[in-house]
């Protein structure tokens, strides 16, 4: 059984639909259940995301107690008279909904809107976007339509 005390943890993976997931003290790699993110008041929990825990043990080894506080990752802003990078474009948010998981941007030389998952905003921790929200994104298609693959913010002054 691990000390008791409260410990900063690293998020490695969390899927919401099983309801578990693992983070990592050291190089220990500790079970997180969602029962410990329900009595904290969350519903999940992303990669990299730092909780304060405490950890406990039983028959199958090591398990996050109790969480009592976490440590999102944010997106860096850049300033909005940047210049894209390559194959990157500007585009303006369109709408997004958060409880949907998904949205949509508007980019200049694109036929079609670009879709943007609730997802790939994680990845590159970002939590939401407002509505004419000024970013740059590079775009993919796999067939079903343009689909940001990266996104980086612009400064809110554009």
């Amino acid at each position: 059984m691990m000390d008791e005390t409260v410990q900063i943890a690293t998020v490695v993976w969390y899927n919401e639909k099983k309801g578990y997931g693992f983070v990592t003290i050291g190089d220990s790699e500790i079970f997180l259940h969602r029962s410990a993110l329900e009595r904290f008041g969350l519903s999940t929990v992303y990669a990299t995301d730092k909780l304060h825990l405490t950890v406990t043990s039983n028959q199958r080894g090591d398990v996050v107690k109790e969480i009592m506080s976490i440590e999102r990752a944010k997106s860096d802003t850049i300033p909005s008279d940047s210049e894209p990078l390559e194959d990157e474009v500007r585009g303006s948010v369109k709408f997004f909904n958060t409880a949907k998981g998904y949205g949509f941007v508007e980019v200049g030389d694109e036929e079609a809107d670009v879709f943007v998952h609730l997802k790939t905003l994680r990845n590159f921790g970002i939590y939401h976007l407002n509505e004419g929200q000024k970013l740059f994104l590079k775009i993919t298609d796999d067939g079903r339509g343009p689909q940001a693959s990266e996104i980086r913010l612009l400064n809110f002054d554009d």
